[in-house]
């Protein structure tokens, strides 16, 4: 089955399939594997379809060295976005957004504020105003038995004063998050990971950022019950 992905750039609107070929030539677990690249793109155009397929480089975005763009699986190669010009990468990695309540409770409202200021975007839907907070899945050589890098933009950390490395917010270093302890981990698609892991991380990292303690909200709590700060 045919996947498209698209981007805006400056109002206008970039279309393209994504190339199973050009994604097996930059990660070969693609080529041993090629059912979970089908799994994993099959998942993410059905739950979270404005994420982007693209290519990776030390487990980061590997960027158009003209335009400083995504590359992207199009074409026969890992290519610019904008340009079109095919570049290097040795992985694949999915990059988005995913939506988390702005709660409207007063500790919340500094979070907010902050993240304006630093340029994050806010979306509304369903009367709900939700905060758009950037992250990177990577693949690894060995995937999907070892598990996936998962990192947080590190200027959202920075604008919620959150670190970028930390066990107690869970954090490995550069905003890559633990979602995992040792032995968890079990096969399984990209977008189930976003839904059943990084949902719940994130949740925590805004109640630290709005004042509770770590060691608190890293607990399992119910994430859409009202809180206080300690």
């Amino acid at each position: 089955m045919s996947i498209y992905h698209h981007i805006t750039i400056d109002d206008r609107e970039i279309v393209w399939e994504v190339d199973r070929a050009a994604c097996a030539a930059a990660a070969p677990w693609a080529v041993r594997s090629p059912e979970t690249l089908e799994a994993d793109v099959g998942g993410m155009a059905a739950y979270f379809p404005h994420w982007l397929l693209a290519g990776a480089l030390d487990s980061k975005p590997a960027r158009c060295p003209r335009c400083a763009a995504l590359l992207v699986p199009r074409a026969g190669a890992l290519r610019c976005v904008v340009c079109g010009e095919a570049g290097r990468a040795d992985g694949l990695l999915w990059a988005g957004h995913l939506p988390a309540l702005a709660r409207p409770e007063p500790p919340f409202v500094p979070c907010r504020t902050a993240l304006r200021a630093a340029g994050f975007a806010e979306v509304e839907a369903g009367g709900a105003v939700y905060l758009l907070v950037p992250l990177t899945v990577a693949c690894p050589s060995e995937w999907p038995s070892v598990e996936p890098v998962v990192r947080y933009a590190g200027r959202w950390l920075d604008a919620l004063g959150l670190p970028r490395a930390g066990a107690a917010h869970h954090l490995l270093g550069g905003g890559q998050a633990c979602l995992y302890a040792y032995g968890q981990w079990w096969a399984q698609p990209i977008h189930a990971v976003l839904q059943q892991r990084v949902v719940n991380h994130l949740a925590s990292l805004l109640k630290v950022a709005a004042g509770q303690r770590p060691e608190q909200a890293f607990i399992g709590r119910i994430h859409h019950e009202a809180w206080r700060p300690d």
